[in-house]
């Protein structure tokens, strides 16, 4: 029996015994290694009083530094909260606190990786990770705190629970230690050492600032990845590793992109080949463990490939947009380009302007960009695809644009819905309506804002939110209801916001009037007037780079190393997708530009539930693998169609490209004879209209010089 299924055996109750196997012997307490004890077990979860003079709006910073110093791995206990105040136990606690008393939790800021005290489970997020109680110092989870024990002090025999993860919910750590990673640039590179905490069947690297890891995860590796493995490595696979060092690197790989079919691996080196051993023991049985408890998976997306780096035109996308299921439109800082994924073939259209954003309207079959050096809106009619002189259409008064919206206007009782644009300029926006017209847009009123918007997202009913710093703001598109603030300035609830001021990033609106506003930093719930609607808020493993929502309801947060994927309606974080450096080219997160092995690709994120809205995988392309999966052979290879080449459709594409003779004076006799005279010289219709126009036996009658008419006199002598 191996020693984690010894310590999940012994150390839950609801796990006592494993079907089918005998209880093992006890483990000792050892160093560096081990199961711990019944005494270790107890955690002392006091600490002195931390509470300030600041109210809930500043929550104060609370370092903590992991329990294992060592570099050794070890089925861990739960981190004991050592940094909240030096010297904390019982027996130093005034005999005044020993009363029971109710817990006075405030939200608190740490500033490295802290266990709940109540679940284990690691409180993720940058700011607000938890809550302490001021009196006895117990650290646990917003969610956790209404099931903690009520006596302040927990008394001991209440701080006794199971060690390690939680097989029928998913929750819980059970393994954590040290190990080195390859640096940036790869094994050649070197190595860095990072902290590892197996929790929730997940594995969190964090990397080490000073002597204390850092609050932002560096990497996460989910078991329940389809594609989960973990396994020892040969010296083929790591050539640039020194040879002493094989023997104690091992390999996590989890899925990344199909197509075509490249997965992620993270190579971790241990400090010695046994505790390499231990490692891969111990994350093998976790995930068989979950495998075997069958725990819902949580996928939603599956990351594929739309164009690899050969490709040079994508080197510097901004932008894309579907326009349908075989074409989309990116925009990139050498213009804007059509990529037609039947054909395999780019076009450009326009000029080289810098595109910045790009959006479609299907309905009213236009595109919408934002252009140039002065950042100004433009509207291309769809026909520009197809028809390279088409004349792009500029937007007044939309010089030094920030960002741009679209969406659909509330529809009136005589006229059905329309569709509006609203451009953000310094501290207004600007709404305009979407119309036949030849212009295609009609300004319909501005919007002045309290601060510069950062974020515009265009809601049901009519509505425009807007973000900017600390603050959303929903106004109506046609000015007939009072502006409503989602962040009200008389709540204390989210005083926080206005303590340190944030970046917004986007909203989301839910049903029932709810709303979730995303910022730089965390997101929060609100209702419409402005107030909390939940306690619990949105964590962020790393720092967001940017965001982008879904039709379906999910949260993309992108940050350097991953992309974490968040059901907006549950507050649930359901996914990570380990792929480097993406950053989302349309707002809904469909298309991304990544980078692979340093190199850029165009990835479209599948919604593996629902059907694709982009042919990304080519029938003819694909063949089953050895496992029954469909498999691409090769990559696509795309053809530049360059302007000057493109032919327009025309019946009569042969006129137009030659045109027939009719002038003969450049051809002159050179030589003894009459030469030119025995010549039979005419000319030939050019098509079959023009050649109905010659009567048959008919000479072309030609003007020119003396050797035109012999030739004339010669046609008329031999009919």
């Amino acid at each position: 029996m191996s020693f984690l299924d010894q310590f999940l055996k012994e150390s839950s109750v609801s796990r006592n015994t494993t079907p089918g196997r005998d209880p093992g012997p006890p483990v000792s307490h050892q160093r560096g290694y081990s199961m711990e004890s019944d005494e270790g077990d107890v955690e002392d979860n006091r600490a002195p009083s931390i509470a300030s003079s600041r109210s809930n709006m500043s929550e104060q910073s609370v370092d903590a530094s992991p329990m294992s110093a060592g570099g050794n791995p070890r089925i861990s206990a739960p981190l004991q909260n050592t940094s909240l105040g030096s010297g904390a136990g019982l027996t130093n606690v005034p005999g005044s606190l020993l009363k029971p008393k109710c817990h006075q939790f405030l939200i608190r800021t740490f500033s490295s990786p802290l266990k709940c005290n109540h679940c284990t489970s690691l409180m993720v997020g940058l700011t607000r990770q938890g809550v302490v109680c001021e009196v006895c110092g117990f650290a646990c989870h917003i969610r956790c705190k209404d099931r903690v024990p009520a006596a302040c002090p927990v008394p001991p025999d209440q701080t006794k629970r199971p060690l390690g993860i939680d097989p029928t919910r998913g929750i819980g750590t059970a393994y954590e230690g040290y190990v080195k990673v390859p640096k940036p640039g790869g094994v050649k590179k070197g190595w860095q050492r990072q902290f590892v905490v197996v929790c929730d069947f997940k594995l969190f690297l964090y990397e080490l600032q000073a002597a204390a890891p850092a609050v932002a995860v560096s990497q996460v590796l989910d078991m329940r990845d389809p594609e989960f493995e973990v396994s020892s490595v040969r010296e083929s696979d790591v050539i640039h590793a020194a040879k002493k060092d094989v023997p104690c690197i091992f390999r996590v790989t989890t899925s990344l992109m199909d197509p075509p079919g490249i997965r992620h691996q993270c190579l971790m080196l241990a400090d010695s080949e046994s505790e390499k051993t231990k490692w891969v023991v111990a994350l093998n049985e976790l995930h068989r463990i979950l495998k075997k408890n069958k725990l819902p998976d949580r996928t939603v997306y599956r990351c594929k490939e739309v164009m690899d780096n050969t490709v040079t035109v994508i080197k510097n996308a901004l932008s894309a947009t579907p326009v349908d299921k075989d074409r989309l439109v990116v925009g990139t800082e050498d213009g804007l380009f059509c990529v037609d994924l039947d054909r395999d073939e780019i076009g450009r259209i326009g000029d080289g302007k810098k595109i910045y954003q790009v959006e479609y309207l299907l309905e009213e079959q236009l595109i919408i960009v934002l252009a140039g050096r002065q950042r100004q809106m433009r509207l291309i009619p769809i026909r520009a695809l197809d028809q390279t002189d088409t004349e792009w259409i500029k937007v007044a008064d939309t010089k030094g644009c920030i960002v741009f919206a679209t969406g659909v206007m509330r529809p009136t009782p005589t006229a059905s819905a329309s569709y509006c644009l609203c451009v953000a300029v310094k501290r207004q926006v600007i709404i305009y309506e979407i119309t036949r017209l030849k212009t295609r847009h009609a300004r319909l009123r501005e919007v002045l804002l309290p601060a510069q918007a950062q974020s515009l997202d265009v809601f049901s009913d009519g509505r425009l939110c807007v973000g900017y710093q600390s603050g959303f703001t929903i106004y109506s598109l046609l000015g007939d209801q009072h502006p409503l603030s989602l962040v009200h300035p008389d709540n204390q609830m989210l005083g926080f916001l206005a303590y340190n001021p944030v970046d917004a990033l986007g909203a989301i609106e839910l049903p029932r009037g709810e709303f979730l506003l995303v910022f730089n930093t965390l997101g929060v719930y609100v209702d419409l007037q402005g107030r909390k609607s939940r306690d619990v808020e949105i964590m962020y493993p790393a720092q967001p780079t940017s965001i982008a929502t879904t039709p379906d309801g999910f949260l993309l947060v992108y940050s350097d190393t991953h992309i974490d994927v968040f059901d907006a309606s549950a507050g649930e974080w359901c996914q990570t997708i380990n792929i480097r450096k993406t950053r989302p080219l349309i707002k809904t997160g469909s298309l991304n530009l990544s980078l692979l092995q340093e190199m850029p690709h165009i990835t479209y994120l599948s919604n593996i539930h629902k059907e694709d809205s982009l042919s990304v995988v080519k029938p003819s392309m694909v063949v089953l693998g050895r496992d029954g999966r469909p498999v691409h052979r090769t990559r696509r290879r795309f053809s530049i169609r360059e302007t000057s080449k493109q032919i327009k459709s025309n019946p009569d594409r042969r006129s137009k490209m030659i045109s027939a003779p009719s002038n003969f004076n450049h051809i002159t006799h050179m030589g003894p004879g009459d030469g030119i005279q025995i010549q039979r010289l005419m000319d030939l219709p050019t098509t079959l209209e023009t050649a109905d126009q010659v009567p048959h036996g008919t000479a072309t009658p030609v003007v020119g010089a003396q050797p035109v008419q012999r030739v004339k006199s010669m046609f008329q002598q031999s009919t």
